[in-house]
């Protein structure tokens, strides 16, 4: 099957070449770079694009990024997420060595809840932003973000400093996301489905498969996260929850850049990056400075505080025509790969980058996040984007574009 896809996108290079547009770049598959247990089924179902991510193949879209989102958006849809690996931590120790790697406050965290949180450095940077899951009382579970964090976790903890166990276990999640998603999972794992509360989990099985069922997602639609804990089971746990979604009109999907987007959905390395810290990204929330226990990044992250950022991350409307994905018949090679697009001042002075950008179909708008000046990131201030499609006039805007206090997630939409 694999050989048969590659020769696929071989013959499409080629005809995209006789027709004078530039060939897309393809992804190679090896056995250098990971799959997951879903990976035959993701080709079965149409899968047209991977990316790496945590050394694993990642599912982007299927149909059309468009096409995906609507499906979202209107019905139903199944991501395999499995590259978002778990950083397990048991042992005597555990809940304060998970504390000690991030900057919220866990004190407050019961068995079976869920939390966003954020992984920090010494220096306040960001190394990962994970959904955080207590399991038991020794027991967590960060599930990562595109970032080495087992690795340094496994430094912080040094050699024999706590007493607990560091690894990362047979655990891949997959993603049942959007409106008609409660109703799936109803019939899929019955009616304690509906009493299962946002940001909260479940240890469970279906027809014998292990799983952890969440109430947590990327897509700012209602959603669940299914973590399968027996590898051997992802062909059969895959196959079991499309079916049971045909009634509702499921579609195999990646996430999708333009709900994420509308959302005010951050994505790791995209958007946020290790000289970044948590205060330009606007997620002062997810720090508390007062708390007795120590976290890494501490002191830094307090002396950022009292001398105030210089730059932050804004939402941006991007006025004129409709950005897509397809680059200009007049690209450069510069342009042909995807990068952050400079922004400059009204002057023509560069002073920051777009972050990442969409056209949404339902606002009828084009969105973006970019770090800028802080002196230039209050609402209504006017930016200039230098683009592949030229320099375009663009406003600073609050986040979240649309849902901004999250009802649709919660349930209350």
């Amino acid at each position: 099957k694999i050989i048969l896809y590659i020769l696929k996108i071989i013959q499409e290079s080629t005809m995209a070449t006789r027709t004078n547009n530039p060939p897309k770049p393809h992804l190679g598959f090896g056995t250098r770079v990971r799959k997951s247990p879903y990976f035959e089924s993701t080709l079965k179902w149409g899968c047209k694009e991977y990316t790496t991510y945590n050394h694993m193949y990642f599912p982007v879209y299927y149909n059309t990024p468009e096409d995906d989102y609507w499906s979202l958006i209107n019905d139903v849809t199944l991501w395999d997420v499995a590259v978002e690996r778990q950083v397990e931590i048991t042992g005597p120790d555990a809940a304060k060595f998970t504390q000690l790697l991030t900057p919220r406050n866990l004190s407050d965290c019961a068995v079976n809840q869920c939390k966003y949180v954020l992984n920090t450095n010494y220096e306040g940077g960001i190394l990962s932003d994970p959904i955080l899951l207590k399991l038991d009382e020794d027991h967590w579970w960060y599930s990562i973000s595109d970032s080495d964090l087992l690795l340094w976790a496994m430094g912080v903890a040094g050699k024999d400093k706590y007493d607990i166990k560091l690894v990362e276990p047979d655990v891949s999640p997959l993603q049942v996301q959007g409106p008609k998603s409660k109703n799936l999972m109803v019939d899929l794992f019955g009616s304690w489905i509906n009493d299962l509360k946002y940001y909260w989990c479940k240890q469970t099985e279906i027809d014998g498969i292990p799983v952890v069922v969440s109430r947590t997602g990327w897509s700012g639609e209602i959603g669940y996260e299914v973590y399968l804990r027996d590898g051997s089971k992802g062909a059969e746990l895959y196959e079991k929850i499309m079916a049971a979604g045909e009634p509702y009109k499921i579609a195999p999907t990646g996430p999708s850049q333009i709900r994420r987007v509308e959302a005010g959905i951050f994505s790791y390395f995209q958007d946020m990056r290790v000289t970044d810290n948590p205060y330009e990204i606007g997620m002062d929330r997810l720090v508390d400075l007062e708390m007795e226990a120590d976290f890494v990044g501490k002191e830094a992250l307090k002396k950022i505080k009292a001398e105030g950022i210089k730059r932050k991350l804004v939402g941006i409307e991007i006025l004129g025509d409709p950005i897509t994905m397809i680059v200009p018949k007049e690209y450069t090679p510069g342009y042909f790969v995807p990068d952050h697009w400079p922004v400059n001042d009204t002057q023509g002075k560069e002073i920051g980058y777009v972050t990442s950008k969409c056209f949404s179909p339902r606002l009828k708008k084009n969105i973006a996040f970019a770090f800028i000046p802080i002196d230039h990131a209050s609402n209504g201030s006017k930016v200039i984007i230098n683009s592949p499609y030229g320099n375009l006039e663009s406003i600073v805007v609050d986040l979240p574009f649309w849902d901004p206090k999250k009802q649709i997630p919660i349930g209350k939409a």
